[in-house]
């Protein structure tokens, strides 16, 4: 097997085309997260892989979930020459609005294999999410 220098020229060739560039900028300091709601409950998934649970923080207000953390660099006993690094380091955040009202006093959180899971209850989960309004 023969290497091939790597040339970061090359990669602006297929800028144009490679649509994967925003979502690469957005997984810098933004877990990627999947919201889904059934009928009685909000659940909220984010991939925080690499990070110690205790420095995750999750918040709940009028109808918004916050999650921050802190990402941090194990420091190397032997200084090492990076030939490559791509692993963000520092600060995150997120925040979205919820798509129905939560009982943010009976959420609960787990964290397994890097994947935090938020359930936050329904506040009316027998509310209808819209009425129709007629035109007199």
């Amino acid at each position: 097997m023969s290497l091939i220098r790597w040339n970061p020229s090359d990669e602006w060739l297929t800028f144009p085309f490679d649509f994967r560039i925003p979502s690469l900028i957005q997984g810098f300091n933004r877990p990627r997260m999947d919201v889904s709601e059934n009928e009685k409950e909000v659940i909220a998934t984010a991939e925080v892989p690499g990070i110690d649970k205790n420095n995750i923080e999750i918040n709940i207000q009028d109808n918004i979930l916050e999650i921050k953390g802190q990402t941090t660099k194990q420091e190397e006993k032997n200084q090492q020459n990076y030939y490559m690094s791509e692993r963000y380091y520092g600060a995150f955040s997120r925040r979205i609005v919820l798509p129905a009202e939560v009982d943010a006093d009976k959420a609960t959180a787990t964290f397994e294999n890097g994947v935090l899971t938020i359930r936050m209850p329904k506040v009316h989960p027998d509310r209808p999410k819209g009425k129709r309004i007629p035109i007199q």
